[in-house]
């Protein structure tokens, strides 16, 4: 028997859910990195401005300094970005462990809703509402008892 391999289309088991949230990560962590970002360079640029200056470099050090603060900045955007990317993958992949099970809810209540009273919630060990699946299943063993 070959085994299942995951594709990327499962990883998004109800994708206006999961990428809901995920754009909402993705917004409220690009806001706050921007805004961080904008406060931070102003107030590193300003002093750094101040001792540049103020020192008795010649120009082409003080160029020299300016354009190191430029690549600085560059790599903490880019650090940023790549930030922002792995919180909106872990995004997908915790709302995967909740969209999963309400995905097998809804199709157990279909099974149920066509006649099949045997039908069981069965959830995968680490996915959210095992305490609800459970409660769930002892209900359809009551009424069917």
């Amino acid at each position: 028997m070959k085994p299942r391999q995951r594709r990327f289309r499962n990883i998004l088991i109800n994708p206006h859910y999961q990428l809901k949230y995920v754009f909402w990560l993705i917004l409220f962590g690009s806001a706050v990195i921007l805004a961080y970002g904008i406060v931070v360079f102003r107030l590193v640029s300003e002093n750094y401005s101040i001792l540049v200056d103020l020192s008795p470099m010649n120009e082409e050090a003080k160029s020299l300094l300016y354009s190191e603060l430029q690549k600085m900045a560059i790599g903490i955007t880019i650090g940023s970005l790549v930030f922002v990317t792995l919180v909106s993958l872990l995004g997908v992949v915790v709302t995967h462990r909740t969209a999963g099970p309400l995905f097998q809810f809804k199709k157990v209540f279909n099974d149920i809703r066509s006649g099949k009273r045997g039908a069981r919630v069965k959830l995968r060990p680490g996915d959210e509402f095992q305490d609800v699946a459970v409660a769930f299943n002892e209900m359809m063993d009551k009424i069917q008892s």
